[in-house]
């Protein structure tokens, strides 16, 4: 059995926007934020927070 190896995903900084401004776009639609929010923030906000703290709901694929 052959083991692969895991290693942390590195996302370039298109990736980075393509991923804060389609869960943004879903925050601004009502969706619940994963992340402590106080006060009025801005959907970007908690879009960047969510990925800086891992919990963004949504995952890079690879093209085959």
């Amino acid at each position: 059995m052959v083991k692969k190896k895991v290693t942390p995903i590195k996302l370039t900084r298109f990736e980075k926007a393509r991923l804060i401004g389609a869960r943004a776009l879903q925050l601004s639609l009502g969706a619940t934020p994963l992340v402590e929010v106080s006060g009025s923030i801005d959907p970007i906000d908690i879009a960047i927070l969510e990925l800086k703290r891992n919990l963004m709901p949504l995952k890079v694929g690879k093209l085959e």
